[in-house]
């Protein structure tokens, strides 16, 4: 086989992109589980590089390029290989792109004399990252969102009253009731009296099932428990939890849909929508081709307020749903390294609790302009983390009862119709959340009687194999440690 043959290019082409898919889904498998980002992924990562290698033939073929031909193999390959690092492993900016893009370039001229070398190591790093994702994609295969399935009398159920229902999620707020405790200590009371004012009741003791936003708002929408059978122990990354906020799966979407409601979604992030697989509401405030394919965070030109408002201005006639989710407070820091301490995290939660009421507010005014009788729920994910020195630490030790119930209690305040007086007034969970409230809006207690249970589920790193999973907080709100099976 020649050194500059077809054959031996097309290889050095592929080397350059096996690594970076292989390793792109080791870490992110839960978030890249459509076929749309495959497409895009194996295009990528295989045909650009291929394309590029074929192309670069006659170019440098041209004028003085025919003086920099022995470079061209390395450059290809180094340029495809760094630059998918860049995009989708460190998921830099243009700018970021373009400078490693660069110096891989000038690289070339320097490690042409070793491309071979440079290829079997690009193999063997993609020959490790397979082994690791092979248990992962065999977890994917296993997976089935049976979990989600519930009763045909919870499913048929027929609302009685159907007012506009505004579900407004601030990430990571913590229950009023707790607010003013250790470790939080802060005075929320003037925001606590404008929305009872307001005519909102909170409900003391709310807590999460599960301690992430996507474990617990898979619970909430399905109305069902799910365990953490659809999280991966190895890295705790959760399978198929979009498809139930805004695909599908989502119970609590589809009994409303049965009952006529029209459904829209307002967001500022793409971390729901990017598989694409947003198929469940009937209104987006951002569009596909806003969202990059292979990560998550803000969106540009996402902004909830002017959004909402645009929302609600041409709302349609007849029952609507509206849920509005955004990460603010958001909780301490996720990883370590990023810490600034039990002290510096707690303060920076607090300042962004005081942005949270500011935006709640400006929700609930808007709101108001437009609707004279609207069912407004605030209800956050899970809790602060505040006590905690950052996120993590719930999956690497066992945390004593102040932090669990830290990370687990969470906003729930309800603004009812006019006139209208609940008989189930102690939600607990979210899992039951929109059970209850279906069940007050359908005057039918009976489905009310399937409850799930109002338990909390909490992951910990305990085995060289991954995770185990623990019941943390029981039905009567008492700290536990139980494996579950």
């Amino acid at each position: 086989m020649g050194f500059s043959s077809k054959k031996y290019e097309l290889k050095v082409a592929l080397a350059a992109g096996l690594y970076p898919f292989l390793h792109y889904y080791n870490g992110n498998f839960d978030m890249a589980d459509s076929w749309l980002q495959l497409g895009f992924l194996v295009a990528l990562c295989f045909v650009v590089p291929v394309v590029i290698m074929l192309l670069s033939k006659p170019v440098f073929k041209l004028g003085f390029l025919q003086k920099l031909e022995k470079y061209r193999i390395t450059g290809v390959n180094l340029v495809m290989f760094s630059g998918l690092i860049a995009m989708l492993i460190l998921l830099g900016n243009k700018k970021f792109i373009a400078v490693v893009i660069f110096c891989a370039a000038v690289l070339s001229f320097l490690m042409y004399r070793y491309i071979k070398k440079i290829v079997v190591i690009q193999f063997l790093l993609a020959s490790l990252s397979a082994i690791t994702l092979l248990p992962r994609l065999w977890f994917m295969i296993q997976y089935d969102a049976d979990w989600t399935e519930i009763s045909s009398e919870l499913k048929n159920v027929q609302l009685q009253q159907k007012p506009n229902i505004y579900v407004i999620q601030p990430d990571g707020y913590a229950n009023f009731s707790h607010l003013s405790q250790p470790p939080y200590n802060f005075d929320n009371s003037a925001f606590e009296g404008y929305l009872s004012d307001q005519g909102f009741v909170n409900h003391p003791n709310y807590r999460s099932n599960y301690y992430s936003t996507l474990t617990s708002n898979a619970a909430l929408f399905a109305m069902k428990h799910h365990y953490y059978q659809n999280t991966y122990p190895g890295n705790l990354k959760t399978l198929g939890a979009q498809e139930v906020v805004v695909g599908g799966y989502n119970n609590a979407l589809n009994i409303l849909k049965n009952n006529g409601y029209t459904s829209h979604f307002i967001t500022d992030n793409s971390y729901f929508l990017i598989n694409g697989k947003q198929t469940a509401f009937d209104h987006y405030n951002i569009e596909r081709k806003q969202i990059k394919i292979y990560d998550t965070g803000p969106v540009r030109g996402a902004d909830i307020i002017p959004d909402f408002e645009v929302t609600m201005s041409n709302l349609p006639q007849g029952a609507n749903f509206v849920f509005i989710e955004k990460t603010l407070p958001s909780h301490v820091n996720h990883q370590k390294k990023y810490t600034v301490g039990i002290a510096g995290e707690r303060a920076g939660y607090l300042n962004r609790v005081a942005q949270a009421n500011e935006w709640l507010t400006s929700l609930i005014e808007i709101i108001n302009t437009y609707d004279d009788n609207p069912m407004i729920i605030l209800v956050a994910d899970h809790g602060g983390y505040v006590g905690l020195q950052y996120v993590q630490e719930v999956e690497t030790r066992k945390i004593n009862a102040e932090e669990t119930i830290s990370s687990f209690n969470s906003m729930l305040s309800i603004k009812w119709p006019k006139g209208y007086t609940p008989k189930h007034t102690n939600i607990k969970t979210s899992v039951n959340m929109f059970r209850t409230i279906f069940a007050e809006l359908a005057n039918d207690d009976a489905i009310l009687e399937a409850k799930e249970p109002n338990v909390s589920y909490i992951p910990l790193y305990d085995s060289f194999l991954g995770a185990h999973f623990y019941k943390c907080i029981d039905e009567d709100y008492k700290v536990v440690f139980e494996k579950i099976e």
